[in-house]
């Protein structure tokens, strides 16, 4: 992002802190300081015009937090005000700090958090509480904004890059659970929780047992979860191929973090993790989608991304730059659906690359000549192979791709002078096969040789990676800090709001300078 200082409004001291609706302030209790307190004007006078607290709460101030306001119903003691908790929170989290008890010790020692928030204090069980009503309106707040900034035409919106990265849950690695090892404990719950019904006095428990009763009945209510979560997987472990499917005992579960899924991380350990997908902008610093995954890899997540981006920024995304993971015939088709043109090399990556320097084993598909007029194959030796039956493969997230199968006739397959190069089966003839969507996955091998998708996709590098850097290293995203999905989801949704309010101020400010340096001069003769 920019380094431009940025001019921020000059703050009133005899006007109440703003962003409040009247008509929702019974619903809020008014905060320890105002404007004309003493606290709050010694911290106002010390510090910087451009200080990172006061960029970010002018930022917060321009934004539509009407759902934020409402997410509250009014009923019992009044709230702390929402709006100023979110400029701590988003505040904090552009300090690496991510968690609500880091907060909170902030809230009493950091002077910015306190001019910030006014002199407000919660509890730490409040401000946990808060990060979890975020989860429903971090989407609006984040469409709103990037509608806005589309509106000011900040950015066109219409290319963008796409890449995930997983990141670890907050759960060991070293406990993981089969179906035998959670039926023990499920069952030493039982038998400790009619231990403790029955009044009798405890035995020696496992480290792992809560030691109350109550916390032992909310342990078996969350081991009742895991099971569900076990059991989705074992579902899952069955309609694999049987060359990918694992054995019982292998299907395993994280008792810590049950939706994490179990899979190797960027550094190839093994642990429970999130995939987190995001799709920055190529012309501006701006993230146009976002979101996490409980899964290790990267396939069928592009079709949600582009529902994500479309519902901040509408219809205008036309270009979408991705690695080859993203490049398959579900994704074209996706992509074709939203009138998006798709950047991507096809099957193309580090084992790829190491798999083209062995001789293959046969002919490849590629030297096979289609037909379209015609919907045949046509082999190297000129023959035919005719459509003969055709099939639905089940692929990753439940969908299902149809695929055509063509066949050589026997007679030219067992003459051929290239059959022992071509087929294993002569006496049944080589076979291809060729999905619905084939003519999109050739129409993209195309578009990819030519110089200026070359040139583009230089571009993708260059802004998608970056994003991740700077979330990992800037913002500690290493390891996420809640558990559970959406927690982790509504962390990297904190991220990315405080890096695009604050783009949308710096690229204000930019054009703002820009459209003042065009204004003519009028001369005063």
């Amino acid at each position: 992002m920019s380094s431009v200082a940025l001019s921020l409004p000059v703050v009133t001291r005899t006007a109440p802190p703003g962003g409040l609706p009247s008509s929702t302030s019974h619903r809020f209790a008014p905060p320890p300081w105002d404007r004309d307190c003493p606290d709050w004007q010694r911290l106002d006078h010390k510090l910087s015009p451009a200080h990172l607290a006061r960029r970010i709460n002018a930022a917060v101030d321009q934004l539509d937090l009407t759902e934020l306001f409402d997410a509250y119903a009014g009923t019992g003691s009044r709230a702390h005000r929402p709006d100023l908790l979110l400029k701590v929170a988003l505040f904090e989290v552009q300090r690496k700090r991510l968690s609500p008890a880091q907060w909170h010790q902030d809230l009493q020692e950091n002077e910015p958090c306190q001019w910030l928030a006014f002199g407000l204090c919660p509890s730490r069980s409040r401000l946990y509480a808060f990060r979890d009503r975020l989860g429903p309106v971090l989407d609006d707040l984040h469409n709103r904004l990037l509608g806005q900034a589309v509106a000011e035409e900040l950015t066109p919106a219409c290319r963008a890059a796409l890449d995930g990265s997983t990141v670890a849950a907050n759960s060991t690695r070293h406990r993981l659970l089969n179906q035998e090892g959670l039926t023990g404990r499920q069952q030493a719950l039982d038998q400790a929780i009619q231990a403790d019904v029955a009044g009798a006095a405890p035995a020696a428990l496992p480290g792992w047992m809560a030691g109350t009763p109550q916390g032992r009945r909310e342990q078996k209510e969350h081991y009742d979860e895991v099971q569900q979560q076990l059991t989705l997987r074992q579902q899952e472990n069955q309609q694999r191929p049987a060359s990918k499917r694992l054995a019982a005992k292998d299907v395993r579960v994280s008792p810590g973090d049950p939706e994490a899924v179990l899979g190797l991380d960027k550094l190839k350990v093994y642990r429970p993790l999130y995939n987190v997908q995001l799709m920055p902008d190529l012309d501006a610093s701006l993230i146009l989608a976002y979101e996490v995954f409980a899964q290790a890899t990267d396939a069928a997540t592009l079709p949600t991304m582009l529902e994500r981006a479309e519902a901040a920024v509408g219809p205008s995304l036309e270009e979408l730059l991705s690695d080859a993971a993203y490049a398959t015939a579900l994704d074209l088709a996706a992509c074709a659906e939203a009138e998006v043109t798709l950047y991507a090399p096809y099957q193309e990556n580090d084992f790829s690359a190491t798999r083209a320097k062995r001789p293959p084993r046969q002919i490849p598909k590629s030297a096979f000549t289609w037909w379209e007029e015609e919907q045949v194959y046509v082999c190297p030796q000129g023959h035919r192979l005719e459509c003969v039956d055709w099939e639905y493969e089940r692929r990753k997230g439940g969908e299902r791709l149809r695929m055509d199968a063509y066949r050589c006739a026997p007679q030219h397959c067992q003459g051929c002078p290239q059959q022992r190069q071509c087929t294993r089966s002569p006496q049944r003839g080589r076979m291809v096969k060729r999905s619905e969507y084939e003519h999109l996955v050739e129409a993209l091998k195309e578009r990819m040789q030519t110089e200026e998708a070359k040139a583009l996709y230089k571009r993708r590098g260059q802004t998608v990676e970056l994003g991740f850097a700077d979330q990992k290293e800037h913002r500690d995203l290493r390891r996420f800090r809640g558990r559970g999905r959406t927690r982790a989801r509504i962390e990297v949704g904190l991220i990315v709001l405080a890096h695009n309010i604050l783009s949308v101020l710096t690229l204000r400010q930019e054009k703002d300078s820009s459209d003042s340096l065009a204004t003519p001069v009028r001369s005063s003769a």
